[in-house]
C-alpha cells in the first residue's frame, strides 16, 4: 500500500469526520448506522489500529462445546479461561497480553466498546454481571511475542445473543482467526456464517478440527475442511487435527496433528507468522468492506447527500409558502403613557407631582365625555379580544401554507409534516396559544426595562425635549403597526425591526414589526403636538409592546408547531454541503482508488537483463 502512517492518518481523518457527521445525522432524525458492517469494520478495527504500533490480535472462535477455552489454554501454555462441559459458558472474552502490552497501549482503543476487567482467576470467563466485560491478563511467561494477542471468544452460535454480539466484535477486530470445527458442527449454518464474514474482510484463518478419533478420521477431517471452505469461502493458511483426550485437557498436553503442509503446531506456527503481511491484509480486508460501493462508507455517504438535497428542497418551499401578514389591533390608549409615567415618577419634583397630578385627574374627567373615549379596563378587554382573533386567525393560516406544502411536497418533507399537521397536534396548539395569551400580563416586567432603557438613552441624547415631554404628558400615543409571520432563514430578512423567536434556522418564526406612521398624543389635561425624535421615541416604544406580544404567538409557532419538526429539514440540509462530509467523501473518494489500485494485475515483464 501508500506510505503506511499516510494511510493510517487518512483512516483515522475519515473515521474522525464520519463520527461528527453521524451525529448531525442522527439528530436530525435518520437512522443510526451503528450496526452496520462497515460501521464495525471501521470503528472496531480500522480506527482503533491504524494509528498503533502494528500487532496482531488472533481470536480463536467457534459453536457451543467445540472447544475453544481447551485450545487458548494451550495456546497460552496455562488454564486461562476456564473449561466448562456445560455449553454456552463463556460469557466473556479472555485476552492473553504480551509483557508490557499494556504500557505501550491503550486498552480501550485496543478493544473498543468493551468493559476491561484484570484477570483474577480462570473462573472470570464464566461469571456474571458484566455483559460486555472482556478479561485481559499479560502473559506470565514471558515468552508470547511482543506483538501478538490471543483471545478466546464466546460461543458464536449460543441462543444468548449477547455472546454473538461479543464474539462479533472480536471477529471484526481480529487478526487472525483460529476455527474450531467439530463433526458434529463443521458445517452448521451459524458457524458458517460466522467464518464467511471473516472470510469477506481477508482474515487470515488457522482451521482445527477438535475432539477426532485419530487416525481414523484423518480422511474425514479433509472432507470436513473442504465442506468448510466451499460454505465460508475461507481458505485455511494452516489446519491441525487434536483427538479427543479429556485428561490431555485436563493436564493441558494437547497433541496436535497438522493437516495440511509446513502446518506444525498452532502455538509455534503463530510465532512464526508474517507479522506486516498479515496486519495490512487484515486492514486492507477490513478497510475493503468498509468501503464497499454497494453496503459500505459510499453508500452510506450517497444516502446523507440524497436526504440533504430533499432537505434544502424542502426548505426552499417552505421559506416561499409558509408566510403571512396581518394587521394588528389598535392597542390600550394607556399602555405607553402610564410605563412612561411609571418611569418619570422617582424624577419628578414635588410641584411636578402637584402640578400634574392635577392636570391628570382633570384629564381623566374631562376624557369621559370625549366622544369614543373609554375606560382602561375596558380598553384593555377590548383589545385582548382582538388580539386573540388576529392571532389565531394568524395560526390558522400558517396551518393552510402547511397543508398546502404537504400535499405536493416531497417525502422528506411529508414524512416531517405528516404528524405536524394532524387534527389533535392542531387542536393542541390554538389551546397552547389561548393558554398563554390568558396568562400573560399586558405590560411585563421585561417590557417596563425596555422601556427603562429606551428613555434612558432618549434622555441623555435629548435631555431638553425630554424635559418637553414630561411637562407636555403623553397620554394617548397610537401606532398601528403590520405584523408578518413567516419561517426565513436569517439573510433571507432584509434590515428592519425584527423579531425571533427559537432556535433553528427554519423552524424560526420571524415577526417584523414596523411601527405605522399614524401617531395621535393627547395630554392629561393638555395636548402635546410631538414630531422627529419624540415621535421615533413613542413609535418604538409601541413597537417594543408589539414585539413583546407577537413573542406569544412566536413562541407557540416554534414550540408547539414547527419547530422540531422543521430543525430535522433544515440540519439534514446542511450535512450534504457540511466540512465533515466533504472530507468524508474525499477521503473514502482517495482510500478506495488506492484499493482498485491494489486489485488491479501486475503486469507480467518480458524479461531480465
Amino acid at each position: 500500500m501508500v506510505d503506511y502512517s499516510t494511510w493510517s492518518r487518512r483512516v483515522v481523518d475519515l473515521a474522525g469526520a464520519l463520527t461528527r457527521l453521524g451525529a448531525a445525522a442522527e439528530a436530525a432524525g435518520m437512522p443510526s448506522a451503528a450496526s452496520a458492517t462497515w460501521h464495525a469494520n471501521l470503528y472496531q478495527k480500522l480506527a482503533p489500529q491504524a494509528s498503533d504500533a502494528p500487532y496482531l490480535i488472533v481470536a480463536v472462535a467457534g459453536g457451543a462445546n467445540m472447544g475453544k477455552s481447551t485450545l487458548f489454554n494451550h495456546l497460552v501454555g496455562f488454564p486461562a479461561s476456564r473449561v466448562h462441559h456445560n455449553a454456552a459458558e463463556t460469557k466473556h472474552p479472555v485476552a492473553l497480553l504480551p509483557a508490557g502490552f499494556p504500557a505501550r497501549h491503550d486498552l480501550a482503543k485496543v478493544f473498543p466498546g468493551f468493559s476491561l476487567h484484570p484477570w483474577t482467576s480462570e473462573d472470570d470467563a464464566v461469571a456474571e454481571g458484566f455483559p460486555d466485560g472482556l478479561v485481559w491478563r499479560e502473559d506470565p511467561s514471558g515468552a508470547q511475542p511482543a506483538n501478538l494477542v490471543l483471545l478466546d471468544t464466546p460461543d458464536v452460535d449460543a441462543a444468548l445473543p449477547n455472546n454473538w454480539r461479543l464474539a462479533e466484535m472480536i471477529a471484526h477486530g481480529a487478526d487472525v482467526i483460529i476455527a474450531l470445527l467439530t463433526q458434529q458442527k463443521y458445517n452448521d449454518e451459524k458457524i458458517r456464517r460466522f467464518f464467511r464474514v471473516a472470510a469477506e474482510a481477508d482474515k487470515t484463518v488457522l482451521a482445527v478440527v477438535n475432539m477426532v478419533d485419530w487416525p481414523e478420521d484423518r480422511e474425514h477431517c479433509r472432507g470436513w475442511l473442504e465442506t468448510f471452505r466451499k460454505g465460508t469461502g475461507a481458505e485455511p493458511l494452516h489446519a491441525y487435527a487434536v483427538p479427543r483426550d479429556r485428561n490431555a485437557v485436563r493436564d493441558n498436553q494437547l497433541t496436535i496433528h497438522p493437516l495440511t503442509p509446513r502446518a506444525t503446531d498452532p502455538r509455534a506456527d503463530l510465532a512464526e507468522l508474517q507479522f506486516a503481511e498479515i496486519k495490512i491484509r487484515s486492514l486492507r480486508g477490513a478497510l475493503r468492506q468498509a468501503l464497499d460501493p454497494d453496503a459500505g462508507i459510499p453508500a452510506y455517504l450517497r444516502d446523507l447527500e440524497k436526504a440533504s438535497d430533499e432537505s434544502r428542497q424542502a426548505r426552499a418551499v417552505i421559506h416561499q409558502k409558509v408566510q403571512t401578514r396581518i394587521d394588528l389591533p389598535r392597542p390600550p390608549a394607556h399602555i405607553v403613557g402610564d410605563e412612561i409615567w411609571r418611569w418619570l415618577e422617582p424624577r419628578r419634583t414635588w410641584f411636578d407631582r402637584k402640578v400634574h397630578g392635577a392636570y391628570g385627574a382633570l384629564g381623566r374627567a374631562v376624557s369621559k365625555w370625549i366622544p369614543g373615549s373609554v375606560e382602561p379596563a375596558e380598553d384593555e378587554a377590548r383589545f385582548l379580544a382582538e388580539e386573540k382573533t388576529q392571532l389565531n386567525r394568524a395560526l390558522e393560516t400558517i396551518y393552510d401554507d402547511l397543508e398546502a406544502v404537504y400535499r405536493v411536497g416531497a417525502p422528506a418533507l411529508r414524512k416531517e409534516l405528516e404528524p405536524l399537521i394532524a387534527g389533535d397536534q392542531r387542536r393542541r396548539a390554538f389551546e397552547e396559544l389561548q393558554r398563554r395569551l390568558d396568562a400573560a400580563p399586558l405590560a411585563t416586567a421585561s417590557y417596563r426595562a425596555v422601556i427603562a432603557r429606551r428613555l434612558e438613552s432618549f434622555e441623555a441624547e435629548h435631555p431638553k425635549m425630554m424635559r418637553a415631554i414630561e411637562w407636555g404628558l403623553v397620554a394617548t400615543a397610537v401606532a398601528r403597526p403590520a405584523l408578518t409571520i413567516g419561517m426565513f432563514g436569517a439573510a433571507d430578512i432584509a434590515a428592519g425591526t425584527v423579531f425571533q423567536a427559537g432556535g433553528h434556522a427554519i423552524g424560526q418564526v420571524f415577526f417584523d414589526v414596523a411601527a405605522g406612521s399614524a401617531l395621535t398624543a393627547g395630554g392629561e389635561g393638555a395636548i402635546a403636538r410631538l414630531s422627529g425624535p419624540a415621535r421615533a421615541l413613542i413609535g418604538d416604544l409601541f413597537a417594543a409592546f408589539y414585539r413583546e406580544r407577537a413573542e406569544l404567538l412566536a413562541r407557540v409557532v416554534d414550540d408547539c408547531v414547527v419547530g422540531r419538526h422543521l430543525d430535522h429539514i433544515d440540519r439534514l440540509a446542511s450535512l450534504g454541503r457540511s466540512p465533515d462530509f466533504q472530507t468524508a467523501y474525499r477521503l473514502a473518494a482517495e482510500l478506495s482508488r488506492e484499493l482498485a489500485a491494489l486489485d488491479e494485475p501486475v503486469p507480467a515483464t518480458e524479461g531480465v537483463a
